[in-house]
């Protein structure tokens, strides 16, 4: 969209507002400015007046002028065809500097003195948009001989970005709208003088048919001799418009100033149709409201001019689900043009100056008010900052929105006819903040405060998630079955069964006809078949529901591992070694944690000689342990080891970060004489309990049979926020001997 600054000033009082200031304002409020020119004709060129002019005796495409420059007459040799007397023309005087660095002497052409220049429109530094010599006429202001041209000449061009939603925008009627709210400037109250001719408009256009259903319309006529301006050629060069004939030029002027559709015919017999969903008005052709112009118009001094307006949203949808061809006025009619059609008008007929038949044919139709309630308060969190509702309501008003009523914190706001973008709260925020100024908003940081959405289900699956990700990460494969098992089974090998009252009422199989309450022998059954099939390795592990005799659910994941161990590689091309107890024990250290093991008194199929409690956090979760021979030998497998747990045993921990000790750690091993009935758990809670700082972690390394008494190695890591001097290591490591001494627990 372009406008130039006196353009402007028609609409609205710039005076004593710089354009700086307007291309600061415009920005300001949202209207981005992309371009601006300054026109300004050069000094020393003035109004002349032609007052004669006769053909060169010496050449036939040069005439001698006698130009009146206002303090005196010169003689000008102009080689321009149009040039006559009683032209006022722009004159460079001899000393003018031309755009191009052209300096305008006296000159002698085929031997008759010329003494200046009488310019062309591109000469003087404006568009190229006049044939020959540039004539002036009294629209751009009463001219005056001698005068500086510059005066009528003289111009700002403001190019600006106007985005698809402002329809209102594309126009130079709605950027002075813009800029009464952005500078607080009045706009400017227009007059328009119409001649009126008694007879009426029904005498010289006939309705036939009116079928309309999406548009409104206005219909006037007018006569007479259409002349050009050079106020309208110079403008519509000025903002690049292209006109095909003289009553197009002030159509395209007056839209491009009003913002109201407008089109031209000749004057006759009219009619409205609906034709496949869109309003089409025929004059001589076919004119497509809003989005195609096809009328051809005859210069026989008789026309009429429609304005009219098309729902934007409607056109847009129609066009594209129809495939019409558009031009120019699918353009603005798509954006939302100028719902006041007697201003556009009016307008028009103002500029072209011709008289008008009598009435007009108005087939409007009524547009649906807008009317949004906002809540104060809502539009200062959506804005970011306090803004009082005297200065809401004062903004809102500059943009020509009604203000309906205002109840304690509400306001009910009336959406401007011409505002076709406006649907929300959130659009009536988007107004006042452009227009209270979006620099003056505080600027903070951006904060996301997401709500824990994490809850105690989330959770669980989470963590057992991360259990079976390091299950896998061990080597082992997860294998999945029914919740079923075989009753008898699970009571011959000793494992609790549901109550016969709450078992199953229709079991899916007779083999499988009750709630499971262990893991364990299905995942037996799987060792089977991968032996049988001759699988040397394997790690299986399973995780599900577990019910015991009161139908209570438990959450359990189980282990079993047979064959060889994956650590040790065969030498020689051995054989690999075997699993045993503490390598299942080492895989669940690496899934579960820190563990414990304790002695356990029994389980229904774990040997009695290696199986244990697994405890975590001082709580009993499971038991790990070998398959009982006998066990082994009806499922027809070898050496097996086995470990369940019970998952809602488990406290699930967040880990937390903590700071790296940047120094170095220091390693000291004590060699124990121990009685061999003391166990290391009690060795362990002896010194665990003397709470050292220090003390990062001690484990023992070696134990050998002294005979009566045991020979235990242990080893002690200690680190602290310091380099430990060998005098306070010595000190840390005499306080656990003399903790031990107590029970009877000597240095080797």
């Amino acid at each position: 969209m372009i406008v130039t600054r006196r353009w402007l000033e028609e609409f609205i009082d710039l005076e004593g507002i710089s354009t700086q200031e307007i291309i600061d304002t415009l920005n300001r409020i949202g209207q981005e400015v992309e371009g601006y020119k300054k026109i300004e004709i050069p000094q020393n060129v003035v109004v002349g007046e032609v007052i004669e002019c006769h053909k060169h005796p010496n050449a036939d495409k040069l005439n001698v002028c006698r130009v009146n420059v206002g303090d005196e007459e010169l003689q000008i040799v102009c080689g321009a065809s149009n040039v006559a007397a009683g032209q006022f023309v722009p004159v460079a005087l001899i000393g003018a500097v031309l755009p191009g660095d052209f300096k305008i002497k006296k000159a002698k052409l085929r031997g008759v003195e010329s003494f200046g220049m009488i310019c062309a429109a591109r000469e003087i530094g404006l568009p190229d948009f006049h044939e020959g010599i540039l004539v002036l006429d009294n629209s751009l202001g009463e001219l005056k001989i001698g005068e500086y041209a510059g005066r009528y000449l003289n111009d700002e061009v403001i190019e600006l970005g106007v985005t698809a939603n402002r329809g209102d925008c594309f126009s130079v009627y709605g950027i002075a709208r813009e800029l009464r709210a952005g500078l607080k400037r009045p706009l400017k109250s227009l007059e328009f003088n119409l001649e009126e001719l008694p007879e009426g408009i029904g005498r010289v256009i006939k309705l036939t048919k009116n079928e309309a259903k999406k548009s409104s319309h206005l219909i006037k006529a007018f006569e007479g001799k259409i002349n050009s301006k050079l106020k309208i050629d110079y403008r519509l060069a000025l903002v690049e418009l292209e006109a095909k004939n003289s009553i197009d030029k002030y159509i395209k002027y007056s839209m491009h100033a009003t913002g109201v559709l407008l089109v031209a015919g000749n004057i006759g017999e009219i009619e409205l149709s609906y034709e496949d969903g869109v309003d089409i008005f025929k004059c001589y052709g076919n004119y497509y409201v809003g989005i195609k112009n096809e009328i051809e118009v005859e210069e026989n001094g008789k026309y009429l001019v429609n304005a009219n307006y098309i729902d934007p949203k409607y056109v847009s949808e129609i066009v594209f689900l129809k495939n019409l061809k558009t031009d120019d006025y699918f353009f603005r009619a798509s954006r939302g043009s100028e719902l006041n059609l007697s201003f556009g008008m009016n307008y028009f007929l103002n500029e072209i100056n011709l008289p008008v038949f009598a009435g007009d044919i108005d087939l409007s139709n009524d547009k649906n008010e807008r009317v949004i309630n906002i809540n104060v308060k809502e539009i200062e969190e959506i804005i970011g900052d306090n803004i009082s509702e005297e200065e809401m309501v004062e903004i809102l008003k500059s943009l020509e929105f009604s203000i309906e009523s205002v109840n304690e914190e509400n306001i009910k706001v009336k959406v401007p006819s011409f505002r076709s973008d406006i649907e929300n709260i959130q659009d009536i925020a988007e107004e006042i903040l452009r227009i209270y100024g979006i620099d003056k908003i505080k600027s903070i940081p951006l904060e996301f405060k997401e709500a824990n959405r994490i809850n105690e289900v989330l959770e669980k699956i989470e963590f057992v998630n991360r259990l079976k990700e390091k299950s896998v990460a061990n080597g082992f494969y997860e294998v999945i079955h029914f919740v079923f098992d075989n009753k008898e089974r699970l009571k011959n090998f000793g494992f609790e069964v549901v109550d016969d009252n709450l078992d199953l009422l229709n079991p899916i199989a007779s083999e499988l006809n009750t709630l499971r309450s262990t893991l364990l022998l299905q995942l037996l059954d799987d060792v089977k078949y991968n032996k049988a099939n001759g699988y040397k390795r394997i790690y299986l592990f399973s995780h599900g529901s577990c019910y015991d005799k009161n139908r209570n659910e438990y959450e359990k994941i189980a282990f079993v591992i047979n064959g060889f161990n994956d650590y040790e590689n065969p030498v020689n091309h051995g054989k690999p070694a075997k699993v045993n107890f503490k390598f299942i024990v080492d895989k669940l250290a690496q899934i579960f944690g820190d563990i414990e093991l304790i002695e356990n008194d029994y389980h229904p199929i774990a040997h009695p000689y290696q199986n244990a409690k697994i405890l975590k956090n001082g709580k009993v979760i499971g038991v790990v342990a070998k398959l009982h021979p006998k066990v082994a030998k009806e499922f027809d497998i070898d050496d097996t080891y086995f470990a369940e747990i019970e998952l809602n045993k488990i406290d699930i921990e967040k880990k937390e970060a903590k700071d790296i000790i940047k120094f170095p750690k220091v390693t000291r091993d004590l060699s124990l004489v121990v009685d061999k009935d003391i166990p290391y758990k009690e060795i362990f809670e002896i010194i665990d309990s003397l709470e050292i700082e220090e003390l990062k972690d001690f484990y023992p390394i070696d134990i050998y049979d002294l005979g009566d008494k045991n020979s235990l190695t242990i080893r002690f890591i200690l680190q602290a926020n310091k380099t430990l001097q060998e005098n306070e290591i010595n000190d840390i490591m005499e306080k656990i001997l003399n903790a031990l001494k107590e029970k009877g627990i000597e240095l080797r």
